[in-house]
């Protein structure tokens, strides 16, 4: 953005209090804390009391902001902002539904969550909500989105409970092991998951032979084994499950969006690739190495419930085939995708791009109710 070239149109109010130098440095700081400048939307335009006002969404890696501007009646900009977006949440009915706050407890770790439950109800099943990677928080906060509280939130209207938690390395960073331990999926989700599923046991509210976990992207690669430790859940879904290496699939992600035009090259990608992988211990990656998911499963006599979006380029239909092969003939498994919808289960058009996960949405309907069926029927 240069500063210069807007500063010329700005009115006199405007230029005292806000400088072309100040402009130019705007552009840098918003991709240090939003990350690399992703795309933009189309130009809209709206005018009141003789007031111009032009808006577009602006995406970037971390978040979306909307740019506003508006002109006085001679054309001068009188405003300038950076907005963020809030995506339409589903609506939270409190004469319905309640939520309260709970702690996950993982040894010395403590968890802050939420659970979500309908007004009033008992001998309700409970989900317990695993994340997929990073340091998520409960609600898995994507820019404007929130793809775990739209689930509980959806969820909880078909009248089912669900535990949703801040990732262990979100609450506790580098700090988030043991000492003298080392960071694996373990650690880092299967241990918490664990202890989700006691405490989802001690709820006055749960129907405890209906205790459900559902995965989401890592976090549905790791519930079966969450399942084989625990050995008492009702079933299981899976959103997004990879069934490949991880690095492997990390790799594709990075070709397909060179492929969009991002004219990066082999090194570069490599580059990134080895960027990514660095940013856990080897340690990390032996384990997934030594842990097959399709298999693990397979060796599991609950029900389990498969979904996938078909325009997901992270976990893709590649993944959902191998699924599809691995528990062939396991007559309480089943396989749902939904040619629409995207790695969060949000509905888009058109070949897929990573902006696309920052325009405010949120979680098609009908996976909540898929899900919820599911579910009820177990």
């Amino acid at each position: 953005m240069r500063g210069d070239s807007i500063y010329v149109r700005f009115d006199d109010a405007m230029r005292k209090v806000v400088s072309a130098e100040r402009l130019n440095t705007t552009w840098p700081q918003l991709e240090k804390q939003m990350g690399k400048f992703v795309g933009t939307g189309e130009w809209r335009q709206m005018r009141e009391e003789g007031v111009v006002v032009c808006f577009t969404e602006v995406w970037f890696e971390r978040a979306a902001l909307r740019f506003l501007v508006a002109f006085d009646g001679e054309g001068r900009v009188n405003t300038l902002r950076w907005l963020h977006l809030r995506s339409e949440p589903v609506a939270f009915d409190s004469a319905r539904l309640e939520e309260r706050p709970l702690v996950v407890k993982s040894g010395l770790l403590q968890m802050p969550g939420t659970i979500t439950l309908p007004q009033g109800e008992s001998n309700l099943p409970v989900v317990v909500l695993l994340h997929g990677s990073g340091p998520q928080d409960r609600d898995g906060t994507l820019g404007p989105n929130k793809i775990y509280r739209d689930m509980a939130w959806g969820l909880a209207e078909e009248g089912i409970a669900v535990i949703r938690y801040d990732k262990r390395t979100r609450v506790y960073g580098n700090n988030c092991v043991p000492l003298g331990g080392k960071l694996t999926p373990e650690v880092e989700v299967v241990e918490d998951a664990l202890s989700a599923v006691r405490l989802a046991k001690t709820l006055p509210e749960a129907d405890t032979s209906r205790i459900f976990v559902v995965g989401h992207s890592l976090g549905a690669m790791l519930a079966p084994l969450v399942a084989f430790r625990c050995g008492s859940l009702a079933g299981i879904a899976l959103l997004a499950p990879g069934a490949r290496q991880l690095e492997d699939m990390a790799e594709e992600q990075l070709r397909y969006v060179a492929s969009l035009g991002d004219e990066m090259t082999e090194e570069e990608i490599q580059r990134q690739l080895q960027l990514l992988l660095s940013a856990a211990p080897k340690e990390y990656w032996e384990y997934l190495r030594r842990y097959n998911p399709v298999t693990t499963a397979a060796a599991l006599e609950i029900p389990i419930l498969v979904m996938q979006g078909e325009r997901d380029y992270q976990v893709t239909m590649r993944d959902f085939s191998l699924w599809q092969k691995g528990l062939a003939g396991k007559s309480a498994v089943a396989f749902k995708s939904y040619p629409l919808l995207n790695h969060f289960f949000m509905k888009g058009e058109g070949k897929i791009t990573p902006a696309e996960y920052f325009r405010p949405a949120r979680v098609d309907g009908s996976v909540i109710k898929d899900l919820s069926v599911w579910i009820k029927s177990h």
